[in-house]
């Protein structure tokens, strides 16, 4: 958006030399003298003209310029140099006017046109193609002009070109130092998968470059309605407020992305891409070039946030990105019914990312939660989590895999909808028991005590400690999963106490699993199913009692032996 006002402000510049051709209407080298007079003085520019500038009486009267260039410097530090270059342009005059010494000369239509953008190393930034531009009612008395036309912006061989085509009203006064926008609409193709069409209304200033804007903008993922400031030599250079109903970030996606994804698609299903399958690409490093240079606020408020298939209700979200660094300062709002508080920071000044996250989601409503990562039916009830969580590096894996920190959770009214704890313990117990069950078991496992720790190091997601309790059961584990892979294992102790008598005969604890550990494991994959991940291992807990009752023995006949002959049989045992 600032882009066009640029672009605006520079052809309107290079149309000038019509402007102020009435002293001198004959005088042809008079006329080009006086332009650049005009165009030095308010600019600091240079103007030229190689064409020739000619008048037509009939069949209309229309003034024509040939080949014509206006080179305008930086504006301020840290500012672009813009050469902008029409090789026609044609002009229908407005006799009264002319009669009368007004500040308008009538309509306008340049072809051919386009403007280059440097740096301060005069290296070319931005090329810009002018399709067409038409003004009519042109004046520089502040009064208003229709303005139509489009532009392409050529980036680089891998970016699409953006093609930007605009209708609107604004006004230019005689010092030529400001663009009003009233009700400008633009049309950008290539900028998002889709198109996004914008209305700009506002000021924007000239020399040095800065603009106060109302705009409304209509994307894909939604309808912004929000302000802009810009300062060319300010800080922050871009300050954004955004408001909108529901802005869906995921709809957002560049149309290079959008581009990429369908040649893969398409290439993946050629017996080529078949046969190659198990060839991995090389990782590819995160795209965060535009980072580095922006000096950036904004602040969004909308009902809905989505992001990564996340909904936020009611968000806040505040960004400052400057000197390399982005800064998320917070982003608040309704997740899962729970309250969400998180802060980000990346640093992308080394070709290394590095990022921060810290904050918590409480009260969150686990089903709700479990569902939106296709995990619906696994467990419900109300959890806090909170985290300090660093990672860095060159990919988007390679940041996966660099998590370092951790991730606590404490449960309440939570229930396992997935498994049975008691049912898979109260068979485990039946089955050593050599008896069968009797009564059905509870379908689901409600905890009464959740609290876990994961630790994120050297790749993994390590699970220590586990801790939950049930009717007639307390578990407590540890487990690690591949932060790469996702694979998982996990081994957990189970303790029984008389609760589980309740629920069947068949589940009461004898006197022998007094004090003993019953091993359950667990291990797949994250993104497995998860009804079937964890068994109980009978053969250990057989090996226990075994070992156990071993040990009863012989204490029952070292006893027999008396104390000197028993206590060496018990050192020959190991007891």
């Amino acid at each position: 958006m600032i882009l066009i006002i640029y672009v605006v402000g520079g052809l309107i510049a290079l149309i000038v030399l019509a402007l102020v051709f009435l002293p001198a209407l004959i005088d042809e080298q008079a006329v080009i003298e006086l332009a650049q007079q005009q165009v030095r003085q308010a600019t600091g520019g240079e103007l030229s003209v190689a064409g020739d500038l000619d008048l037509n009486l009939f069949p209309e009267f229309k003034l024509n310029l040939g080949a014509t260039t206006i080179d305008l410097p930086p504006q301020g530090a840290g500012g672009s140099r813009l050469v902008a270059t029409a090789q026609e342009v044609d002009i229908g005059l407005a006799p009264l006017a002319l009669l009368s010494g007004a500040d308008e000369v009538g309509d306008i239509r340049l072809t051919g046109a386009d403007v280059k953008i440097f740096d301060n190393s005069d290296v070319l930034q931005t090329q810009v193609t002018l399709s067409q531009l038409s003004v009519e009612g042109l004046n520089i008395a502040d009064q208003p002009m229709v303005l139509r036309g489009g532009i392409t912006v050529s980036g680089d061989s891998d970016s699409e070109p953006l093609v930007i085509d605009f209708d609107g009203t604004v006004r230019v006064p005689k010092s030529l130092d400001r663009v009003t926008l009233v009700g400008l609409d633009t049309r950008i193709t290539g900028a998002l998968s889709e198109p996004v069409s914008t209305e700009l209304s506002g000021i924007a200033n000239l020399s040095p470059l800065n603009a106060d804007l109302d705009l409304t903008v209509n994307t894909p993922g939604g309808a912004i309605e929000g302000d802009l400031i810009y300062s060319d030599s300010g800080s922050p250079q871009i300050d954004l407020d955004f408001r909108s109903e529901r802005l869906d970030l995921d709809r957002l996606q560049s149309a290079s992305t959008e581009r990429g994804s369908e040649e893969t698609d398409e290439a993946s299903g050629t017996p080529e891409a078949i046969v190659a399958a198990p060839a991995q690409a090389p990782p590819l490093p995160l795209p965060v070039g535009p980072l580095r240079d922006l000096d950036l606020r904004l602040k969004i408020s909308a009902g809905e946030l989505v992001s990564a298939g996340q909904t936020v209700g009611n968000a806040q979200l505040l960004v400052r990105v400057v000197d390399g660094i982005t800064t998320l300062e917070y982003l608040r709002g309704v997740l899962h019914e729970g309250q969400l508080d998180a802060r980000m920071t990346v640093d992308v000044r080394e070709p290394t990312v590095k990022v921060a996250l810290t904050g918590g989601l409480k009260g969150v409503e686990m089903n709700s939660l479990l569902t939106s990562i296709g995990k619906s039916e696994t467990a419900a009830g109300y959890v806090d989590m909170d985290w300090d969580i660093d990672t860095r590096g060159e990919t988007a894996m390679a940041l996966q895999t660099g998590l370092d920190g951790d991730l606590n959770v404490q449960g309440r009214n939570v229930e396992i909808t997935s498994v049975s704890a008691q049912k898979l313990i109260c068979s485990a117990i039946a089955q050593i028991q050599q008896t069968t069950l009797s009564n059905d078991m509870p379908a689901t496992t409600k905890i009464s005590a959740l609290s876990a720790r994961v630790r994120f190091v050297d790749g993994q997601a390590q699970l220590s400690p586990l801790n939950l309790g049930t009717q007639g059961i307390a578990l407590s584990g540890d487990g690690a999963a591949s932060l790469e892979t996702l694979d998982f294992a996990a081994t957990l102790k189970a303790q029984v106490n008389d609760e589980l008598e309740a629920l069947d005969k068949a589940c009461r604890v004898d006197e022998r699993y007094a004090g003993l550990d019953l091993p359950v494991n667990c291990a797949g994959n994250l993104t497995d199913e998860t009804g079937n991940l964890c068994r109980v291992d009978v053969e250990d807990i057989a090996r226990q009692l075994l070992e156990r009752e071993a040990r009863s023995k012989l204490e029952a006949e070292a006893s027999k032996l008396g104390e000197k002959a028993g206590n060496a049989l018990k050192k020959l045992f190991g007891n």
